[in-house]
């Protein structure tokens, strides 16, 4: 791919070498250049890169249309995803189904964001995602955002198929959504939870583990822990799995599904397996693999962003990665850093 990337640059470095800063002569030569290499091996790539430059001319007001078209895009979407859910809380799965088909299809056709040789396109949600999936796989080619959240579409569309029991089709389509994006928790629960139907335990497990290593909400932390905790009683392992529903209530006090199952191990193991179920965590943690605490590289990296971003007085950004530290870690001078950008952006 060194090659490929080299060759792309030797390309793009002639193309912009002739530029003259002039907007009406440059954009010319630009679409002379998307004709001229349309048949290129990396065509594709070429002309997403002269693209951007075009955009790069064109007056803020055309600028400012485009940015609206690609705003209304996203908002159809919206709409659509926002109709399929009300349409499966009213148990119309069928028609959840059909509208969602529908939706795919669309965008499919258009087949846009498809990656190149040079980048890769995803839906990130929120900016951590993109500095986390960096950090876990260590992608070469250039990221870019997809310009709509194919993996939400694609999660719900995994979520519907489930809900109709058509579980080979829902495992693709949750696929595909960490396809789109691989660092999402919640397409991480769901696959887990097709595995968990279809009674396949090892997989669910592995599925959990994995989603462990990407969980930075302290929501999706304590998901994982429940998720740990019932592959347990599966096993018939009540003091590990009591042990991971007590981890569970540390990040997510008041989960009814905790406290159900909780209730259940003490029918089955008596109540003295819960009353031990802190005190014997860290054997279980070791005997397992359960994690004790939520990833020490998430920590550390939500830190050293807000830290960066603090010292550049980024204050809302700082304080945004900064509230994930805090979340999963309570740490009280993180919590007074937080109340101290507060009164500043106030």
């Amino acid at each position: 791919m060194e090659d490929t990337k080299n060759d792309l640059d030797v390309i793009l470095s002639e193309i912009t070498s002739a530029l003259t800063g002039e907007s009406e002569h440059d954009a010319a030569y630009l679409m002379e250049q998307i004709e001229k290499y349309r048949s290129h091996d990396m065509s594709k790539e070429i002309i997403r890169a002269c693209g951007r430059l075009l955009y790069d001319l064109i007056p803020d007001e055309a600028r400012d249309k485009i940015a609206q078209v690609t705003e209304n895009e996203r908002l159809g979407v919206d709409a659509v995803l926002e109709e399929v859910r009300f349409n499966m809380y009213k148990g119309n799965f069928d028609k959840a189904l059909t509208m969602i088909e529908g939706l795919i299809r669309r965008r499919e056709k258009l087949n846009r964001c498809q990656d190149d040789t040079v980048s890769e396109y995803h839906s990130f949600k929120e900016p951590f995602e993109e500095i986390l999936y960096k950090y876990r796989y260590r992608p070469e080619k250039d990221i870019r955002q997809a310009n709509v959240d194919y993996s939400g579409i694609y999660l719900l569309y995994g979520t519907v198929l489930t809900e109709l029991k058509e579980y080979e089709k829902a495992k693709n389509a949750l696929q595909t959504a960490l396809r789109w994006n691989p660092v999402c928790a919640a397409a991480y629960f769901e696959l887990a939870e097709v595995f968990k139907i279809t009674q396949n335990p090892e997989e669910f497990f592995r599925l959990t583990t994995e989603a462990f290593r990407i969980a930075f909400h302290s929501s999706d932390v304590a998901r994982c822990y429940r998720n740990f905790g019932y592959y347990f009683v599966g096993k018939e392992l009540y003091p590990a799995a009591a042990g991971c529903y007590y981890l569970s209530g540390l990040y997510e006090p008041d989960s009814k599904q905790a406290m159900s199952e909780l209730f259940y191990i003490s029918t089955k193991a008596g109540n003295e397996v819960l009353d031990q179920a802190g005190e014997d965590i860290n054997k279980y943690s070791e005997q397992y693999g359960i994690p004790r605490m939520p990833d020490n590289d998430i920590i550390g990296l939500s830190y050293a962003h807000g830290r960066q971003c603090y010292e550049q007085a980024k204050y809302e950004l700082a304080g945004y990665f900064w509230d994930i530290t805090y979340d999963l870690t309570r740490d009280e001078e993180i919590g007074e850093k937080l109340d101290e950008i507060r009164e500043m952006i106030r």
